[in-house]
């Protein structure tokens, strides 16, 4: 009884699992492999989002006055500077304003200034860049003379997204947010009755202050 033919039988088969077992193995690092390969290039991504995001972009208000003839309103300038060598892709930095109102922040309307582009993403090339926002603050508002005398104390809230491009992708996104203080003179109170409490260079009462981050 010939016993060779079984064997090579077996032995095939065993070398038919064997294959099997390491294609198995070998598609199973690949996976491995290429998943990690995209969790390094997602992270690499986010931190260059985030390096954008809080060392080259810098959202400020640089300055606000009362408007004439219009009570009740201010006209706010929002700049944000881009220090990066390159464009910054965002979303349309939203701004909220309160006013101290004891130990509370009361919360006034603010909105664009008309007439200004509103993109959902907007690219921002090297260099400063300037928005326009209208605040509302009416007179019967109850603020807090805080540490200045008169000057209501004043806070901007700034958010927005940066994005790796101009296409929004919600898992490649950072959000920057940053709170601006600052005094901000009453549009019916006048620059005499201010001067009785507290002095400025040349008697020029100013409409904005800035405060330092608290």
């Amino acid at each position: 009884m010939n016993l060779f033919p079984g064997i090579i039988r077996k032995r095939k088969s065993i070398a038919a699992i064997l294959c099997i077992i390491a294609v198995f193995f070998l598609g199973d690092y690949y996976i491995g492999q290429k998943q990690e390969s995209i969790i390094r290039e997602r992270d690499a991504k986010k931190q260059r989002l985030e390096k954008l995001a809080f060392y080259m972009i810098f959202p400020d208000i640089q300055d606000a006055w009362d408007i004439s003839g219009a009570p009740e309103k201010y006209e706010a300038v929002l700049k944000i500077d881009n220090l990066a060598d390159e464009p910054v892709y965002a979303t349309h930095p939203e701004v909220r304003a309160y006013v101290q109102t004891g130990t509370f922040w009361m919360e006034v309307p603010i909105h664009d200034k008309e007439k200004e582009k509103h993109e959902q993403i907007i690219k921002l090339e090297k260099g400063q860049h300037i928005y326009k926002k209208i605040v509302t603050i009416k007179r019967d508002i109850k603020y807090t003379f805080y540490q200045m005398y008169g000057y209501m104390h004043v806070r901007f809230h700034i958010s927005m997204f940066v994005v790796p491009q101009s296409v929004f992708k919600e898992e490649e996104v950072i959000e920057r947010v940053n709170d601006v203080y600052m005094y901000l003179k009453p549009y019916f109170i006048s620059d005499k009755e201010i001067l009785k409490q507290a002095a400025f260079p040349n008697n020029k009462v100013p409409t904005m202050i800035p405060m330092p981050p608290h």
